[in-house]
């Protein structure tokens, strides 16, 4: 979500709706890859889930710095500049590695799909969560666009989204550790 708050803010509502696109895409791979089973793989090679998890860590703190705000040039405007493929891309990216996704699909969503359902089964229950997702995201779309005009004056509002990807990346390594 404040990844779709901020590419609404920065670049506006259409930005922010192509990047809930790619989060609930990212959603939907974690739904094809349950379905047919590869997820299963993390519960008997628990170092993969590792992996992800400080994978993911470290790309929330790369996305806390890239969106930290600085003073404004030509030069950091150009560098800003991505395409609706590219903001897609981020966010299928942030989802993909989001170990608690994995962790959803892994534990708590199968304890709604009846028992001996076929792979289709899992995948119609994982689009309405998908579509679910979408409609969420896409209101923080249009609700941050409109919560930016206001908040234009206090910049402190644009420090809101890093220092919350450094949390959470924070956050995960801790629960790593203990």
């Amino acid at each position: 979500m404040m990844f779709v708050m901020q590419q609404s803010q920065r670049r506006g509502v259409q930005r922010g709706l192509v990047a809930a696109l790619g989060i609930e895409f990212g959603v939907f791979i974690y739904v094809l890859l349950t379905a047919f089973g590869v997820t299963a793989l993390f519960r008997q090679y628990p170092p993969l889930y590792t992996g992800l998890q400080v994978f993911g860590a470290a790309y929330l703190l790369y996305l806390a710095y890239s969106c930290w705000p600085r003073p404004r040039s030509v030069a950091t405007d150009r560098l800003e500049q991505s395409t609706h493929r590219g903001t897609f891309a981020k966010g299928v990216l942030i989802n993909l590695t989001n170990p608690k996704i994995a962790l959803f699909f892994l534990s708590l969503i199968p304890q709604f799909v009846p028992q001996g359902s076929d792979a289709r089964t899992f995948v119609i229950y994982g689009l309405i969560f998908n579509i679910g997702g979408l409609l969420v995201n896409g209101a923080v779309a249009l609700l941050a666009d409109r919560v930016s005009r206001v908040l234009k004056g206090a910049a402190w509002f644009e420090y809101i989204p890093p220092l919350l990807f450094t949390a959470i990346a924070i956050f995960s390594i801790w629960n790593r550790l203990r």
